[in-house]
């Protein structure tokens, strides 16, 4: 009678299994790092498109309504407000706004009602990503806080 090996093959292959799912593990880990190194890094901020609007504000100020339409088709139009001092060139304006954080970001154009001094009251009835009560303007090197007034109501469908 021939003795059986009943352990001996099944311990290679227990091993190997082990092996490849350690591997198989340490790789799904090593994207999991990338994906979220990619999306923590990677720059959130929108590509301004066109300024679309400009409001006064204080003495050599404004505020500028710009259209982000990098989405294409399938994302929505979104508008950034922001409050900046006037530059002399229309060029120079989206460069010097990227440097700028907005203080609404919306899918609705036209959003600022009135400006009133340093007090902006602004309306949407659409989806607001992003706003901020109030803004720093530096204006002739004094820094002036800004006023912001949303109201944000959903339009019935």
């Amino acid at each position: 009678m021939i003795p059986k090996i009943s352990n001996g093959s099944r311990q290679v292959s227990d091993m190997r299994r082990r092996s490849a799912t350690k591997w198989l593990i340490a790789a799904l880990l090593l994207l999991v790092l990338g994906q979220a190194l990619w999306i923590l890094t990677s720059g959130s901020k929108p590509v301004l498109t066109k300024v679309v609007s400009v409001t006064p504000i204080g003495k050599h100020s404004a505020v500028y309504e710009v259209l982000s339409n990098d989405g294409g088709a399938t994302v929505p139009l979104i508008y950034l407000y922001f409050v900046a001092e006037q530059t002399q060139r229309d060029e120079q304006v989206l460069p010097n706004l990227k440097r700028l954080t907005p203080f609404l970001v919306t899918r609705q154009s036209g959003a600022i009602e009135h400006v009133e001094g340093l007090k902006i009251a602004a309306r949407t009835q659409e989806t607001v990503y992003s706003y901020s009560s109030t803004s720093i303007l530096k204006e002739n090197g004094a820094v002036v806080p800004i006023t912001i007034e949303l109201t944000a109501t959903v339009q019935p469908k």
